[in-house]
């Protein structure tokens, strides 16, 4: 190769690799200082675009992560208060029962009076004040409002709405009673043909739904005194007795299936020990469709579960025929997901005292004092009462514990993978790999010195050159 002073290619070249490494030094510095890949769009475009897609979307995922909390801390809040309800019911109802026949005394009764007007008031305080964000929870704003005309709210009591589709508003629902629901009894049956006093003490044994109780009659008692003795364990085992004519009819207090009536005369006047036996007596659950699907019953009331609604209602006796709900809207809804489409809604319906009951059995406000149901006036539909109040509660409260479980905690586990795995997917693409970016910068200052010492050595030929001609 000749040697010339006016050829700087070789300057030129190296030139342009310290500019390279120069601009390479600058991107590398920049990775290590933010501890980014991608710090321009000229970095990586299209790895720019997928970053800022995942990061709306880890954004949608944390904003949803939020609400779920939020929702849970709610519901959270008003199964606390259902706890605490269910505690003050099963009182009342360790109360009614002792009050049930002769054995207390009129102050006694009078105190366990003053106990339940108390309790009745908690839980009207408790719900009235359950509240979450300044919202009260069970003041009516949560519920799914329903409609019916007169006629159809006259058969169809106690309507209670628990879900349904969000944004979807009047939907129709046709509930068509085939079969009524009856009540277990011996009518019909001859179990006791009482035409005049008893003989002999005599010890019946009378079971039903809710218990059994072992009820010694005495001698000489009439018919009529024979049922004013088995009706005061009516609070016990769920059976009432009347008498038709000269017969002795033992009913359930329920309708359906799960009610029952079984009596038994074990010892005492012979009449009786050899005719008052039955077997286990039941009653039928009503048949019931809705929108031409088949619905769950218990007696008179009705559950259903279809077609992204849930509602449970009551029906008078004797119904049969069509009836018609227009299922309006409203409920608590919660946006579970990061979309439109991720919203739930659950009917948190009004709870007081003036709603927990039966239409047909009364409310638990009956039972304070002065009430058709007080302790003084009859305890054992107090007792009937505050049974159906507490089912009524735990269903409410097993349907929230449902909803944490199943909706809230479900989106809760699922938005944490989402969350976790779309952080994952963001880094892999933006963030830096520090110790590549160390070794990286390593080798750019290594290559700089070199070129440095290179071009050092270009001018020094070049003087060499100029030196030779003097």
């Amino acid at each position: 190769m000749s040697l010339s002073i006016q050829d700087n290619t070789s300057v030129y070249r190296l030139l342009n690799t310290m500019q390279q490494l120069e601009v390479q030094r600058s991107m590398t510095l920049a990775r290590l200082s933010t501890g980014l890949r991608i710090n321009r769009a000229s970095d990586n475009p299209a790895g720019l675009i997928a970053v800022k897609m995942l990061e709306s979307e880890l954004s949608s995922v944390h904003a949803a992560l939020d609400n779920n909390q939020r929702t849970q801390s709610m519901l959270s809040v008003a199964s606390g208060a259902l706890a605490e309800v269910s505690s003050l019911l099963a009182d009342i109802q360790q109360l009614s029962l002792a009050s049930i026949g002769d054995t207390l005394s009129v102050s006694e009764k009078a105190a366990n009076q003053a106990q339940v007007d108390s309790a009745i008031a908690s839980i009207d305080r408790i719900l009235g004040g359950t509240t979450f964000n300044g919202r009260n929870i069970f003041g009516g704003a949560n519920q799914i409002a329903a409609t019916l005309s007169m006629a159809d709210a006259a058969d169809l009591k106690d309507v209670r709405i628990y879900s349904c589709n969000p944004g979807q508003a009047n939907t129709v629902l046709t509930v068509n009673v085939t079969a009524a629901a009856t009540k277990a009894t011996t009518a019909g049956t001859s179990i006791a043909n009482v035409t005049s006093a008893l003989t002999a003490d005599t010890v019946l044994t009378v079971a039903g739904k809710d218990g059994t109780a072992t009820i010694t009659i005495a001698s000489g008692s009439t018919l009529d005194q024979m049922i004013s003795m088995l009706n005061q364990s009516t609070g016990v085992t769920g059976v009432s007795a009347s008498k038709s004519g000269t017969e002795l009819v033992m009913t359930s207090i329920d309708y359906g299936s799960e009610a029952f009536v079984s009596v038994a005369a074990l010892s005492g006047d012979a009449s009786l020990v050899g005719t008052a036996q039955t077997g286990k007596l039941t009653g039928d659950d009503a048949t019931v469709t809705v929108n031409g699907q088949n619905a769950r019953t218990s007696g008179t009331e009705i559950y259903y579960n279809g077609n992204g609604i849930s509602f449970t209602a009551n029906l008078a006796d004797n119904t049969t025929g069509t009836r018609t709900i227009t299922v309006v809207g409203g409920g608590a809804t919660f946006q579970l997901g990061t979309d439109a489409s991720t919203r739930s809604t659950i009917g948190l319906n009004g709870m007081n005292s003036f709603s927990l009951g039966r239409a047909d059995l009364g409310y638990l406000s009956s039972l304070k004092s002065g009430g058709a149901a007080s302790l003084t006036t009859d305890p054992q539909q107090a007792v009937t009462i505050v049974r159906k109040a507490i089912t009524q509660v735990a269903t409410e409260s097993a349907r929230l514990g449902g909803f944490i479980k199943y909706e809230v905690g479900s989106s809760i586990n699922n938005l944490g993978v989402q969350q976790e795995n779309l952080s994952s997917a963001v880094g892999m693409i933006r963030d830096a790999d520090m110790a590549q970016e160390i070794v990286k910068l390593e080798r750019i200052n290594l290559l700089t010195q070199t070129t440095m010492a290179l071009l050092s050595l270009v001018n020094n030929d070049k003087k060499t050159l100029v030196s030779l001609l003097r």
